[in-house]
């Protein structure tokens, strides 16, 4: 039986891929580097802000490393909520799954300085139990030890969860945790990297999640 529903933030929740690429593309132009299209954005994303800044970096410009970061990140934190949009029926489905009884969560790469913003200005009202930001000591998905500290923080075993993300990093996140994974196809990535991860359901839709439980 599932107890609770986790979900992954980035091309789950909200599209925030516009805000992504234009503050790493003017972190970028800020080390004279060339910055990427929107499309190119939608595979760099989803291991977390780290290997975010190492892809945008040539080979031989990763000393540059560091200062992306950190140009990235007080740029990104400052704008992050300018284009980003939660999804269409995001909000009514957390609404009806709180109804139902399940806990809800996200877990993100999405730094928790980050995460924290994006959710407070956009899903102010969500019935979300717990959002958790990656911070220390626990290393990004897919490695399940952030996963199953959550469950735990919501009384529930990984295997009565579902985890729901837009890409093969959350399938493998939910799998290496014993749970289930949902595949969002509304976002980031699409149908044939989330078939090939190895996903329990797909969902063309928000509300489809409700019939996954």
């Amino acid at each position: 039986m599932i107890k609770a529903v986790l979900f992954d933030l980035d091309g789950t929740l909200v599209n925030s891929i516009y805000d992504i690429g234009g503050a790493m593309n003017r972190a970028l132009e800020s080390l004279g580097q060339p910055g990427f299209t929107t499309e190119q954005y939608y595979h760099m994303v989803g291991n977390g802000m780290k290997k975010l800044c190492q892809r945008a970096l040539a080979p031989d410009r990763q000393d540059l490393n560091q200062a992306l970061l950190q140009r990235y990140q007080a740029e990104y934190l400052a704008h992050c909520c300018d284009d980003t949009m939660v999804y269409d029926g995001v909000l009514p489905l957390l609404e009806r799954l709180h109804d139902r009884g399940c806990r809800l969560a996200v877990i993100t790469n999405k730094p928790k300085d980050q995460a924290d913003k994006v959710m407070g200005t956009l899903l102010p009202g969500a019935p979300l139990d717990v959002v958790w930001g990656q911070q220390p000591p626990f290393a990004v998905k897919p490695d399940p030890a952030v996963y199953r500290h959550v469950a735990g923080l919501l009384e529930v075993a990984p295997e009565d969860t579902l985890y729901c993300g837009d890409s093969d990093v959350d399938i493998h996140f939910a799998h290496n945790a014993g749970a289930r994974g949902v595949g969002c196809l509304w976002g980031f990535r699409g149908r044939a990297e989330l078939e090939a991860a190895g996903a329990d359901f797909l969902a063309e839709r928000p509300l489809d999640i409700l019939s996954c439980l």
